[in-house]
């Protein structure tokens, strides 16, 4: 089943929300400087066309030092057309720089995706649609083939065996080109001006079974670390490092975040317990509703030495760790108790994931003071107390 979710510190984007703050970008729409590059960019369509590898480079130059920067040719379209030219070393230091200032830069914490420092081009024209045709890197399978591509290609051995380390840590990563972009709870709710709105330039996750395996991070982590040795003057090292943060950060947040219950005591939750006494055939049912150390019980048991049955009680979680709990509880009603009660918990275990809820099995060993009227003795009111050992079991989730 695959699944998406957060990766740590990468924001994946699946919705753009009405609320998000809209940054303008610099607008030069209509202007003469606007109207020059596009005749650059059909120009550069032309040579594509043709293959004429020199006039391609020569105008990719121009466009890149126009001032406009990535406004007249986004990092995306230069990817494209590196492809499209079979400059794979070219294309995968391109690839790398943008993803390198995806997971750097503060606009990967942007709320639903929206971006100001992440350019896209100006332009929607026949360059757009042409690159697009011809290399589409949107889905995660086009993105893995333009991978593999490169792995077998004619880069030097370090690219291409940085490239098939990619394809491990990119698996489910895939663009955002530059096309129109509608909400995805709202199809009316598009935007067709990139001078308005833009968006973060990855979509990247993890699915749930990777999460739940710890291995999983372990071997990318020692995958990242070979390549390093290997390579130690590679330029990649600064993005393999950064790839080794973020995974290490990912499988110690993953685990805390699944096994919290093994380490976060005192957290609260609800709970059911049956008591029974070795002396007499008495019984116990509890509800039990836990916040913090503070636990407050609804109490059922039936005394053939006292009137009534129904208690509340309250209690104080004093000592917890993986085995043991101790708590002292005082209340009552008619009947009056006190006393001290000790968990054994042999079985933890996790009982979600999408909202992690752990639980557990007890073992219950509990001591009561009693104090209150006679039951059944129409003759005898008088109160009285008795001590009072009970054996029982339960079962919590928190």
């Amino acid at each position: 089943m695959r699944v998406c979710l957060l990766f740590v510190l990468l924001l994946n984007v699946f919705t753009f929300a009405a609320s998000c703050n809209i940054y303008p970008l610099p607008t030069f729409a209509d202007s003469p400087e606007k109207q020059t590059l596009a005749k650059v960019r059909d120009s550069l369509l032309t040579s594509l066309l043709v293959q004429d590898s020199n006039e391609v480079f020569r105008l990719v130059n121009v466009l890149k030092n126009s001032g406009y920067d990535e406004r007249a040719l986004d990092n995306y379209e230069l990817l494209q057309i590196y492809l499209m030219m079979n400059q794979y070393d070219s294309a995968l230091v391109t690839l790398v720089r943008e993803h390198s200032r995806y997971i750097n830069n503060s606009y990967v914490g942007e709320m639903y995706g929206c971006s100001h420092v992440a350019p896209y081009s100006a332009f929607d024209d026949k360059l757009v649609d042409y690159a697009n045709t011809k290399i589409d890197l949107t889905t995660n399978e086009n993105f893995q083939k333009q991978l593999n591509r490169i792995s077998n290609g004619t880069a030097k051995q370090e690219y291409r065996d940085f490239t098939n380390l990619m394809k491990v840590i990119l698996k489910n990563t895939s663009l955002n080109d530059k096309h129109k972009y509608c909400d995805a709870n709202y199809s009316w709710n598009c935007f067709d001006n990139r001078d308005s709105v833009q968006r973060v330039r990855f979509v990247e996750y993890y699915t749930f079974e990777e999460l739940k395996d710890t291995l999983f991070f372990d071997s990318l982590i020692e995958k990242l670390i070979a390549f390093k040795n290997k390579y130690p003057e590679s330029e990649f090292n600064p993005w393999i490092m950064k790839q080794v943060e973020l995974n290490d950060a990912a499988r110690e947040s993953e685990f805390k975040r699944r096994h919290y219950y093994l380490e976060r005591f005192y957290t609260g939750g609800l709970g059911g317990e049956y008591f029974n006494s070795p002396s007499k055939n008495n019984f116990e049912l509890n509800v039990v509703l836990q916040y913090k150390r503070f636990i407050l019980t609804a109490n059922y048991g039936p005394d053939d030495d006292f009137e009534y049955c129904w208690n509340v009680l309250l209690g104080v979680d004093v000592f917890e760790n993986k085995l043991f709990k101790i708590v002292p509880f005082v209340g009552g009603y008619n009947t009056w108790m006190a006393g001290m009660q000790f968990e054994f918990r042999p079985w933890i275990f996790e009982m979600g994931y999408d909202f992690p809820i752990g639980g557990y099995f007890s073992f219950n060993a509990k001591y009561v003071f009693k104090y209150g009227e006679n039951s059944g003795k129409a003759d005898d009111y008088k109160r009285h107390f008795k001590h009072r050992f009970d054996f029982g079991v339960g079962f919590h989730i928190w």
